[in-house]
């Protein structure tokens, strides 16, 4: 019988990672290399695209940054960017709006984070039922971030679609390359199953440190991080590994001990997604006859629709569509409906539901 006599060896080149996640992602910023034109969202779709539409980037340069990193570290593979026709924050402010017609679900603004920045977003991802990702500034300590959020506008905003992060990150290999966490939970987003998973305790690739000293727990209520939690920011913290993870997953409207459902990341992008499928199961009937058939016909699509993103895990089974005859008027084609759902929340001790109003004509 023949033996083994040793062992070969050969080394490849790595391949790099797929480019297969598909969550809209929209960046706006500055880029001063490459042939991105201002004022014109631009998709990037894989590597040889960044390095087409944005170079190597300059120092000071956040596209090229943060479209390398999702795309390095998370496979990003759906990215619109944009910048405006001044490489500063004027420019990054006139380009904002212009993301309405790409239909984004995450928004970001690396680096930029004044009161009119998150004006600006919150009036985009309002009108396209989005969430913005915005990041307080580096180097600002524990204290200074707490203040940071008792403040009124800016990273000191409460609202259920802006989600304020800290710290930043330093990267694996280069520490002196800071990462704002916000990048990085765009990136863990755009990984998880689907639109109702909470990105609570999802690990962030590839980073070594956090940028300033933080204490960090699972139950003290005492720690930095959650301190930052309770003032409505999502941080990080370590996990038994030693691995750093997304604490919070709140958005900057939550307040210590609120039991807001709207306050979960994946809760509000659970309403908008069902919000989305209902409106498209409805625009199917505007042209049938309004009776209480129609009405039927259409409260079982909308109970379809909602089997349907159970099935996929995204929301609890326990959907409910309530036809609303005493609001309806079939004399002028308005049926009128409540459809209630359960998203699933990281504490499954907490029992609460999402509930939209659906008018039809």
């Amino acid at each position: 019988m023949a033996t083994n006599t040793g062992v070969i060896v050969t080394q490849k080149t790595a391949e790099a990672l797929p480019l297969s996640k598909q969550l809209p992602i929209a960046i706006a910023g500055t880029c001063t290399t490459g042939s991105l034109v201002a004022s014109i969202p631009t998709l990037i779709q894989s590597k040889d695209d960044s390095t087409t539409i944005l170079g190597a980037g300059g120092a000071t340069d956040t596209l090229p940054k943060a479209v390398a990193l999702l795309q390095d570290k998370y496979g990003c593979g759906n990215i619109t960017v944009i910048k405006g026709v001044t490489e500063d924050e004027a420019g990054v402010l006139a380009a904002i709006p212009l993301l309405s017609g790409s239909s984004p679900e995450v928004v970001l603004t690396p680096s930029f984070n004044s009161a009119a920045v998150v004006t600006a977003l919150k009036t985009l991802v309002d009108g396209i039922r989005a969430i913005a990702l915005i990041n307080i500034t580096a180097a600002t300590s524990v204290a200074d971030a707490i203040t940071a959020r008792q403040a009124v506008g800016g990273t000191g905003i409460d609202d259920q679609r802006i989600i304020v992060g800290f710290p930043h990150m330093k990267d694996k290999d280069d520490p002196t390359k800071l990462e704002e966490v916000s990048l990085h939970l765009a990136g863990i987003l755009a990984n998880l199953s689907n639109y109702g998973q909470s990105p609570l305790n999802q690990p962030l690739r590839e980073v070594s440190d956090t940028d300033v000293t933080m204490s960090f727990s699972y139950s003290s209520e005492t720690s930095d991080n959650e301190q930052l939690t309770d003032e409505g920011a999502t941080t990080v913290n370590l996990d038994p590994n030693g691995e750093y993870v997304i604490w919070g997953a709140r958005n900057s409207s939550y307040t210590e001990s609120s039991t807001d459902v709207l306050t979960y990341i994946n809760a509000v992008r659970a309403r908008d997604e069902i919000t989305r499928l209902i409106e498209a199961r409805a625009v199917k009937f505007l042209a049938e006859e309004s009776n209480f058939a129609t009405a039927s016909l259409l409260k079982e699509s909308f109970l379809d629709s909602l089997a349907t993103e159970s099935a996929k895990g995204a929301i609890r089974p326990t959907g409910v569509v309530t036809f609303n005859e005493d609001k309806s008027d079939y004399s002028v084609g308005k049926l009128d409906y409540t459809v209630q759902f359960a998203p699933w929340l990281p504490i499954e001790l907490i029992s609460a539901s999402v509930s939209i109003s659906v008018s039809v004509g």
